[in-house]
């Protein structure tokens, strides 16, 4: 379970844009520590550093989030064995941290494009109008 997190680092920069652009986010997980924390009482979590990018081409605009996430689990050690011997989580810890991450990364990505004047890093819908269809159709 997700019980807090923290950006540490917030990057961007806006590149020359024209045409169209492809937009790619990236969460990437750095290093898994255990740590304790007082919340009225002590209690150990993980402490997860995530690197966030989302990359503008061909423009080279960039956003860039780094930060960390307190993680509380059953089984801290297990966690913390799998992240030593293989540099990835358990799948179900992994999803839940990456899923987590992608909301709250591109929230404030929105915002930070918004100011910078560059495309949404999230598509949105869009109403189009709909096109008459022709009546000189024999079927």
């Amino acid at each position: 379970m997700i019980i807090g997190y923290t950006f540490e680092k917030i990057e961007a920069e806006r590149g020359k844009i024209e045409g169209k652009v492809d937009i790619n986010s990236t969460v990437k997980i750095e290093a898994v520590e255990e740590k304790e924390i007082d919340i009225g009482e002590k209690r150990k979590v993980l402490d997860i550093k995530f690197k966030f990018e989302i990359e503008y081409k061909p423009t080279n605009g960039k956003i860039y989030l780094n930060g960390s996430v307190l993680y509380s689990g059953k089984n801290n050690k297990e966690l913390i064995k799998s992240w030593e011997k293989e540099k990835k989580l358990p799948q179900d810890v992994d999803i839940e941290v990456k899923n987590f991450l992608f909301k709250k990364c591109l929230t404030l990505a929105l915002l930070i494009s918004e100011e910078l004047r560059m495309p949404s890093p999230l598509p949105f819908p869009m109403i189009v109008k709909k096109k008459e269809e022709s009546k000189n159709y024999i079927g």
